[in-house]
């Protein structure tokens, strides 16, 4: 396959594509059957979102190359890719969970679904999402291969568990109530670390506002370029666990209001470690990233107020 370049899906998080016919087509579908299904010459597969269907299936899908070149992909070179973590999805799932009828009728039956249930919904099984069914709800942001087969993967074993659910709606009739699972720290004893593309997506997800208009002075709250240059920074310092990064050329003009940047690395960082206190350099990487925030007091970093206006921008979810 050669090198799996990274591409950035601008377009997708700038929901430019939600007036297109195929994207309302591939909406209507999955709204009402939970699904979208695609046949390739051998092989049939579902997806579970209107942005995959729509990334997969299309022949110019507009892109940046690396953050930094505007370009076109075509998605179909990404289908084939999918339908083989599609496949040994599905492998996977008749390999370690294929019960025989007398297992799902006898003594055993809940423990199993019980099994089912949590790695379906709450089992961190890689590190930026929990449970099989998160291709239910999400895309690849950054577009790789890599990135492809596995929501490929995924969502191979979610149709073999979606199967099982509908071949026996009297043993699953509430597989999806959550009130008797076990407390979270039962189910993530092992949590993954971010590795770089992730980490990349989350952020990028997470700060794409800033490539937008702010709501309140309708201007552009950064250039390219200068987005482009956040985006490195950012990755940078929680690659490097904390550290720094050498700014030479900090960010001159920020279109929207102090609080909102404030927020914004603060959020972040709870989104990437949830549990830890604010780290010291957090403040230090912010003031040094922005000349007019350079002279500001940590003081009043930390005590900004919340705001829920910012957690909408950057797509979080509380």
């Amino acid at each position: 396959m050669g090198t799996d370049t990274r591409f950035w899906l601008k377009s997708m998080l700038e929901n430019e594509f939600e007036n297109k016919i195929e994207y309302k087509h591939f909406q209507r579908e999955i709204k009402n059957r939970g699904y979208f299904v695609v046949k390739t010459d051998n092989n049939t597969v579902k997806i579970y979102t209107p942005e995959l269907a729509f990334i997969l299936t299309s022949k110019q899908v507009p892109a940046l190359e690396d953050l930094r070149k505007e370009t076109f992909i075509n998605g179909f070179d990404y289908l084939d890719t999918y339908v083989d973590g599609y496949r040994r999805g599905e492998q996977y799932f008749k390999k370690e969970f294929r019960v025989s009828p007398n297992t799902l009728y006898g003594v055993n039956a809940e423990q199993y679904v019980r099994d089912l249930h949590l790695n379906y919904f709450h089992v961190q099984h890689i590190s930026s999402h929990q449970g099989w069914s998160y291709v239910k709800k999400n895309y690849p942001i950054i577009l790789t291969h890599k990135a492809v087969k596995e929501f490929g993967y995924y969502s191979g074993i979610v149709n073999k568990v979606d199967e099982q659910i509908e071949k026996h709606p009297r043993l699953f009739a509430t597989f999806d109530k959550c009130e008797n699972d076990l407390p979270p720290q039962h189910i993530n004893k092992q949590i993954p670390e971010l590795n770089e593309t992730e980490l990349s997506e989350i952020i990028i997800k997470h700060f794409s506002f800033f490539n937008g208009k702010c709501p309140r002075k309708h201007k552009s709250i950064l250039s390219d370029g200068n987005f482009r240059k956040l985006i490195e920074w950012t990755i940078y310092f929680y690659k490097n666990q904390f550290e720094v990064p050498e700014i030479r050329d900090p960010i001159k003009i920020v279109n929207t209001n102090k609080t909102f940047v404030q927020l914004a690395f603060k959020y972040l960082f709870k989104e990437l470690h949830k549990s830890s206190p604010y780290h010291k350099n957090l403040f230090t990487f912010y003031s040094r990233a922005f000349i007019k925030y350079s002279l500001d007091k940590r003081s009043n970093f930390i005590g900004v107020r919340n705001n829920d206006e910012v957690k909408k921008l950057m797509k979080i979810k509380h």
